[in-house]
């Protein structure tokens, strides 16, 4: 199936003006790209079509993770009940993201919950309940430093990039505003994060002026965080890993920070528990995986690396069910506020 839609220079530039600017106009796009318009809709509809591409939206983790809960959940399974494990979790809302891992672990789950009592309540009342689970492991995110919505496919020319970081809508996070006062925007952008302003009028029943004024202080305030996706396999990174780290307590910031310069660095989160860093990478290659090994071990001799992962599949990323080629199928909207599932066996 990954060998029956391929992307040309044209596609992959456009997908990365998506990356930097998720919500631009298609004549901002043209004007980047030296394209008409029309030329650049037919692009994306074409690609979104087959769901190698897809734009979505979801609370701001480093103010999400400041004021309310981010968890990493480890779960082991049976053989036999993976699957079923699987789609039950994939369609749980406060689970953002599902994979499936080769080693340490049977699944890998990030999750955001309201508060510390909320994840206890899914852990303890839920899943450890599910048939075919054994057991969970969780972990908290402490601080996060990047996270995927940073991640470029470096097709524009350096020209391209400053003419987008120049007009790219500048924000002030940690400002007075809560999430859940704009929870009626985040639901309908996290299945579509390039829904119009006449569309979410539409949808929350309110005036398309308040709702401009609105989106555009969720935006100003960095509540919200815009993502364009692309699917693994057709991007030129097919390999995903997670590396685990322990780094002296002093170090960690300024070592988190220098990570963030390597391109394949994806996510880089500080965690609760003797491993207190976790960086999920995208590779090349699966021989990759040492050669950055051996990068980080040369360059940051105080960081240890305890444990990593290749992910064998992955099953659903930020709010978006993935098909076995990593095409985007459909939505399960980022919902945090959700009531927390309960096990309904008689």
């Amino acid at each position: 199936m990954q060998d029956s839609f391929s992307l040309d220079e044209a596609d992959l530039s456009l997908i990365n003006v998506m990356q930097i600017a998720p919500r631009a106009t298609w004549t901002e796009v043209g004007k980047v790209l030296g394209l008409h318009s029309a030329t650049v809709a037919r692009r994306w509809e074409r690609m979104t079509e087959q769901g190698v591409v897809w734009v979505t939206a979801y609370p701001n983790l480093s103010l999400w993770t400041e004021r309310r809960c981010f968890a990493f959940i480890e779960v082991d399974c049976e053989p036999a009940a993976r699957k079923q494990v699987v789609d039950v979790l994939a369609g749980v809302p406060q689970i953002v993201s599902v994979s499936q891992a080769a080693s340490g672990r049977d699944l890998f789950l990030v999750a955001l919950f309201t508060d510390l009592q909320a994840l206890s309540r899914f852990l303890l009342d839920y899943v450890s309940l599910l048939p075919g689970v054994r057991g969970t492991r969780t972990r908290t995110a402490t601080r996060f430093y990047s996270e995927g919505n940073k991640w470029r496919l470096q097709a524009l020319s350096p020209d391209q990039r400053a003419h987008l970081t120049r007009h790219h809508r500048k924000t002030s996070p940690g400002g007075g505003a809560s999430h859940e006062a704009f929870r009626d925007l985040l639901l309908p952008l996290s299945s579509d994060g390039r829904r119009t302003t006449a569309e979410l009028a539409a949808l929350t029943s309110t005036s398309v002026s308040t709702t401009r004024r609105r989106l555009e202080r969720m935006v100003r305030e960095g509540l919200v965080s815009f993502r364009c996706d692309v699917s693994d396999i057709i991007s030129g990174w097919p390999v995903i890993a997670y590396f685990w780290a322990r780094v002296p307590a002093h170090e960690l910031d300024r070592i988190a920070q220098a990570l963030l310069a390597l391109p394949e660095i994806r996510m880089c989160a500080a965690i609760t528990g003797t491993d207190n860093l976790l960086v999920i990478v995208w590779l090349r290659s699966l021989g990759e995986s040492q050669r950055l090994e051996s990068r980080l071990a040369e360059r940051f001799p105080t960081l240890t690396l305890t444990e990593r992962a290749i992910v064998l599949r992955m099953s659903k990323r930020m709010g978006w069910l993935l098909d076995s080629d990593g095409r985007c199928t459909s939505p399960v909207p980022v919902n945090p506020w959700a009531d927390i599932p309960h096990d309904t066996r008689p």
